[in-house]
Parts: C-alpha cells; sequence; structure tokens
C-alpha cells in the first residue's frame, strides 16, 4: 500500500461521513470552514529481511476553531477507526483528541506489517524415463 492510497482512503472516508461538510486537504491558512487533513509522518521499517512495518500519522483539523460541533470528535473517531483502501479495511493503532495552541486536532495512525513476497523459484520439471534393454555379454 502507498502512502497517496492511505491519504486517497482518509479523504474518502471523511467525505463519506460528513457529507455537507467541506473536507481539504491542509496547504496552511484556509478561511474556508470545514475539515482539514494531512499526513504528518510515513515511516518504512525493516523488522526482518522479508517483513516490514508501514507507519502513516495523520493530523485532522476542524477549521473553525470558535465553532466546533459538540459530536465532532466522537464522529471522528467512528469515521477514521477502521478505512477502506482499495477494498482492503485498515484500522487504526491510535486516535487521539488534542488542543494545540487553542486548535484542536484529531492525530490518527495507521500500521501494517507487510511481508516481502519471494520470487518463486521454476518448478522442477518432470523427467521421462524409458525402459532400456541391457544386453549380456560373455567374456
Amino acid at each position: 500500500m502507498t502512502t497517496n492510497q492511505i491519504t486517497t482512503a482518509i479523504a474518502n472516508t471523511l467525505t463519506q461521513h460528513f457529507p455537507n461538510i467541506p473536507i481539504l486537504p491542509q496547504t496552511g491558512t484556509s478561511s474556508t470552514p470545514g475539515i482539514s487533513y494531512r499526513l504528518q509522518s510515513a515511516q518504512l521499517t525493516r523488522e526482518r529481511s522479508d517483513r516490514f512495518v508501514q507507519s502513516h500519522a495523520f493530523e485532522i483539523r476542524w477549521l473553525e476553531t470558535d465553532n466546533i460541533p459538540v459530536n465532532l470528535p466522537d464522529e471522528l473517531f467512528e469515521a477514521l477507526e477502521t478505512i477502506d483502501v482499495e477494498g482492503t479495511p485498515y484500522r487504526a493503532t491510535e486516535l487521539r483528541w488534542e488542543t494545540e495552541n487553542d486548535t484542536p486536532r484529531m492525530l490518527v495512525y495507521y500500521t501494517m506489517r507487510t511481508t516481502k513476497m519471494s520470487e518463486s523459484a521454476p518448478t522442477m520439471q518432470q523427467l521421462e524415463q524409458r525402459p532400456t534393454a541391457l544386453k549380456a555379454t560373455r567374456e
């Protein structure tokens, strides 16, 4: 799974759960009320030679600091707990609602373990056996 795929899945999930609220990628300051999302970090760590851990951290913000709906944290938790990435459900490993400089935000973490599939070796081919007759010789 790529970082773009998971970012798109978050945008799609937010759009489905909040159809009447603008969903925007965070690009700095915005005067438009709504919900913004941004990737905070993405990591790929090797555990073994064939196993990796992918970690993604996202920040979700309500863009109006004065007018925050009371049930917004619960609705965001529900929407982002499990997202669908191209037909595969991914569950958040951590969801946290906090305030930074008097601005509320939700931090969402997704962690996936992946295994590198080894290339398959060519299969053994079948050997053909033919019976042979041995001649006995006398000396």
